[in-house]
């Protein structure tokens, strides 16, 4: 397909997706800055905050494939619009919690309620996008997610500082961080239509289908048959994500207090500090998206352009974290940590991208599959984490966190994302 034959429509489609992503990640990292304070509170040991917030992931992975099965059936307007109404209320029932019993099972249920959003938007990209563009908005879409964890970690350690003295002030936030999603989610059910009944787009040439640019039906994507399930590549899809979910949910959950710890900085630093290897991750993202895309177009290569990158992306990641561990500085040591997670995302495209190349028509049960699987890794981490700090102290932890993104390039050395096969070959 031609540029000038491509749904003009994409791009607004694609601000609201982002939108989206931010504000879910506003809500779901404001935990990990408020965690020392909801602790005071309800009088939380370090092992039971560490499962509330591993709870979260816990629900938000295993909700994924129902979740997925949800946004196929019912499109990406009904469904993002119920999940991103349902995790808001929940957010803001978080003001209402009185215990560790019903904390956990609040967040529990955000968690849940979260868990559709990113498969839909998966969905909907593979249906708005051409596959050579289709690594910008992958970018996107995460660089927004962290855009939101940025956000919510300057704001949130700023509001904490402001009202110190307010007894309970934490419970405020969590209501204040409800109203943008249940906005974004009146304005979506009344915007957005999706692909299949909308009228035929004009972008000054011929009149085309938002959804037209699918594969041809000779052609069938290399994961788009019965057995795609035992494919190696599929499980290969799934590790790299659990790996990468379990070192980027370390900025979300611990980092915050790992700073506090062993840098000595305050809670209203930690939250800024902590913003910035978020921001690293917005700037790689968009970086990367559109880098990717460039690459894939020149060399038409995507073990090139999924699988080097992958590769080369980890590996960066892990070197400058653990160039960081012996640093005491808290800035630089957080600037090098930057640096990796800028390096980091200019890969994560990669990671959207792939389930989009071979998952063709099952994108959205594919990425809800791989999704599940890094959400594991994220609710396992916490509650680690949880466990490791009373035995091994916080020093170590940066160490760990290197180890799983050398885990993730392990992954990617061994994840050919191959290519597209007839349909006739094909079970």
């Amino acid at each position: 397909m031609s540029p000038r034959q491509r749904p003009s429509r994409r791009y607004p489609v694609l601000a609201w997706f982002c939108a989206a992503a931010a504000i879910a990640y506003v809500q779901r990292t404001s935990i990990g800055i408020a965690a020392k304070d909801i602790q005071a509170s309800l009088e939380l040991s370090v092992p039971a905050m560490g499962n509330v917030m591993g709870g979260y992931y816990w629900a938000y992975a295993l909700s994924q494939l129902p979740a997925g099965w949800i946004g196929q059936r019912w499109g990406t307007r009904v469904s993002l619009t119920f999940f991103m109404a349902g995790t808001s209320a929940w957010t803001a029932l978080v003001a209402c919690t009185t215990s560790s019993a019903d904390l956990t099972v609040v967040w529990l249920l955000a968690g849940m309620a979260i868990a559709g959003i990113f498969p839909a938007c998966a969905q909907a990209i593979a249906q708005w996008f051409a596959p050579d563009e289709r690594a910008f908005p992958s970018g996107a879409l995460g660089s927004a997610m962290s855009v939101g964890g940025a956000a919510s970690s300057v704001l949130t350690g700023w509001l904490l500082g402001l009202f110190a003295a307010v007894p309970g002030s934490w419970r405020w936030i969590f209501c204040l961080y409800a109203l943008p999603g249940l906005a974004w989610a009146a304005g979506f059910a009344v915007w957005y239509r999706d692909p299949a009944t909308l009228a035929p787009a004009n972008n000054g040439s011929a009149s085309r289908d938002p959804d037209e640019h699918s594969p041809s039906p000779q052609l069938r994507a290399g994961l788009d048959y019965d057995g795609w399930w035992l494919d190696r590549r599929t499980w290969l899809v799934c590790a790299q994500k659990f790996f990468r979910a379990a070192g980027y949910v370390f900025y979300a959950t611990w980092f915050p207090s790992f700073l506090q710890e062993t840098r000595g900085v305050s809670t209203a630093a930690a939250g800024i500090l902590t913003s910035l290897p978020l921001l690293g991750v917005v700037i790689g993202g968009i970086v990367g998206g559109s880098t990717i895309d460039a690459i894939d177009r020149t060399f038409q290569s995507r073990r090139i352009s999924r699988q080097l990158v992958g590769v080369v992306s980890h590996l960066g990641c892990a070197g400058f974290i653990f160039a960081a561990k012996p640093i005491r500085d808290p800035v630089f040591a957080v600037a090098l940590i930057t640096g990796g997670s800028f390096v980091f995302a200019f890969g994560s495209a990669t990671s959207y991208a792939i389930t989009m190349d071979l998952g063709g028509r099952r994108t959205a049960t594919l990425f809800a599959l791989m999704n599940m699987c890094g959400n594991i890794g994220a609710a396992i981490c916490p509650s680690v984490v949880g466990l490791l700090i009373p035995r091994i102290g916080w020093e170590p932890l940066l160490f760990v966190f290197g180890g799983i993104y050398l885990a993730a390039a392990t992954c990617w050395m061994f994840l050919n994302p191959g290519s597209e096969v007839r349909a006739s070959t094909t079970p």
